[in-house]
């Protein structure tokens, strides 16, 4: 996913979630995209294009995007990646 993309949907979850520090939205698109085009691929889809994978985390942002803080207190995986406290800032 290109720079300019990952600072786009960044800056579009962080409109919905005021607890959210530029680094660590950007750390949830990427980690967005990587779970979208993993499971895309285990599928046998191969390689998801770019456009589809921003529309889906837009998606998930419009549906979630407030409410990281609760999928953090309940995915231990999420909250090691984004840091040993899982705090969103």
């Amino acid at each position: 996913m290109s720079p300019d993309l990952i600072e786009r949907l960044a800056a579009r979850l962080m409109e919905g979630n005021d607890q959210l520090s530029a680094h660590k939205a950007r750390t949830w698109i990427e980690l967005m995209a990587s779970d979208i085009e993993s499971s895309y691929a285990k599928a046998g889809y191969g390689m998801m294009e770019e456009e589809q994978v921003s529309q889906m985390i837009l998606r998930w942002i419009d549906a979630y995007g407030s409410r990281l803080d609760e999928f953090v207190a309940s995915n231990p995986r999420i909250r090691e990646l984004l840091g040993e406290d899982g705090m969103l800032h």
